[in-house]
């Protein structure tokens, strides 16, 4: 199964008349991969974030699931049940008294039967670590574990693919740490696929691809290895090399075949290589 966005345009009716925030993004997620989406504020990155889970319509182009085994088939993304989203503020997602009742608000709209909504609530606690909250009122919770029920809440609904919107963005660096933690957990463990709009660059390095927005274009969609490499991708993303990848350009002053490392351990071992 592939999330597929093809030449997907959005525009905003403004008084002074359209404005274009995307033009012809196109972008194809595999499921399971993990991958990042940069770039400046304003480049269009949360309208890509709606795009991709359902939650807007393109203006123009195509969000589609695709079934790429045999003849290949595609249907239009169902939001919720095909990808799940996640916004950068929790209050925004929570919506019920107590934290179990929050995670199974979703369900009640599938008419599932009452015992697979409870098993599904009961899998989703324990994945997420929230067992002991069941019964506390959401707002009691600290900013990581209402992120994490606002996670629990879009992965009882089963879907492919998981879009996080700046989700860590509010935390402090403890419970960052936490919620990135249960995400790849969630992908290692579910296969569910992930694409994080961020701009913390630990979130980017644990990504397969990432893609960087400029003025509503794609302008980079690879590695991060290879995006880091693009001084022109670097500089229309505005975005800042890791201090190893700063300390590789200067290595690079004296020994011109030292690679661009981009964390600080293959800093070291690029360094422990040299002459």
């Amino acid at each position: 199964m592939t999330l597929r966005l093809d030449r997907v345009s959005y525009q905003v009716e403004t008084s002074a008349g359209a404005v274009e925030v995307l033009h012809d993004v196109d972008l194809e997620l595999a499921e399971g991969s993990i991958s990042a989406i940069v770039g400046p504020n304003g480049s269009g990155k949360s309208t890509l974030a709606r795009l991709a889970s359902g939650l807007l319509r393109g203006s123009s182009g195509s969000v589609a699931l695709v079934d790429g085994s045999g003849v290949q088939t595609s249907r239009d993304v169902r939001p919720g049940l095909d990808v799940g989203l996640v916004f950068q503020n929790p209050d925004n997602q929570l919506v019920a008294t107590t934290v179990e009742d929050d995670i199974a608000f979703g369900l009640e709209n599938l008419c599932l039967p009452h015992d697979e909504m409870v098993q599904r609530v009961d899998d989703a606690l324990d994945l997420l670590g929230l067992r002991n909250f069941c019964d506390y009122p959401p707002h009691r919770l600290s900013g990581g574990q209402k992120q994490k029920v606002a996670i629990a809440g879009v992965l009882v609904m089963k879907p492919a693919f998981l879009v996080l919107d700046e989700a860590t963005s509010l935390l402090d660096p403890s419970n960052r740490r936490d919620v990135m933690d249960t995400v790849l957990q969630l992908n290692r463990e579910l296969g569910i696929g992930v694409l994080m709009v961020t701009h913390l660059l630990e979130e980017v390095m644990v990504a397969s691809r990432v893609g960087v927005l400029a003025d509503g274009r794609m302008v980079g969609w690879d590695t991060p290895q290879s995006v880091f490499s693009q001084q022109s991708v670097v500089e229309q993303g505005g975005l800042v090399l890791p201090l190893s990848g700063r300390a590789s350009l200067l290595m690079q002053g004296r020994w011109p075949e030292f690679p661009l490392c981009l964390t600080a351990e293959e800093f070291t071992r690029a360094a422990c290589q040299l002459n």
